[in-house]
């Protein structure tokens, strides 16, 4: 090897430990940078999660002190099925103000809402598939269905059992 060979090399290895230290760097300073974004985003998260709580709370809270309101009508007011009705009343007065509105159990029969609890025979008066009563009933949450409304249905009569 001569002294320009021997001179390449080592002008070659300095160059490529400038490379790696300036990639090191480099490296650090996106870790560093990483570290920082990363930090950001789970503060952000935590802010996130405690507003979200803290806005689940408050809606809850104003219904539940409207029904704790009658729940002390409960407790404190002799029984009598006035007072029972009357509760019951509020009650739903103060659901349906945030969005709980009845299941239409009128009409005719549909599976997406009711449940059917019982049958009897169509007739004139109840044509089939519709509603004949209601043992209990159904509510919806906005677009979202809480409880299917219970009902008795009519049904066509089979021709053998005629």
């Amino acid at each position: 090897m001569t002294d320009q060979d021997a001179t390449a090399v080592v002008e070659a290895i300095s160059g490529l430990r400038d490379e790696v230290g300036q990639l090191r760097d480099l490296f650090q300073r996106r870790l560093i940078e990483d570290k920082g974004k990363n930090a950001l985003i789970e503060s952000v998260q935590e802010q996130s999660r405690a507003v979200s709580d803290a806005l689940r709370y408050r809606q809850f809270e104003s219904l539940f002190k409207e029904a704790l309101l009658a729940v002390d009508r409960l407790q404190t007011e002799p029984p009598s099925p006035d007072l029972i009705d009357s509760v019951a009343e509020e009650l739903l007065e103060v659901f349906f103000r945030r969005d709980l509105v009845e299941v239409d159990d009128s009409g005719d029969f549909d599976a997406r809402v009711h449940q059917i609890v019982d049958t009897v025979r169509a007739s004139e008066q109840f044509p089939a598939n519709s509603i004949v009563a209601v043992a209990r009933k159904g509510y919806l949450l906005g677009d979202r269905l809480l409880r299917p409304a219970q009902v008795t249905v009519a049904v066509q009569a089979d021709d053998d059992e005629a």
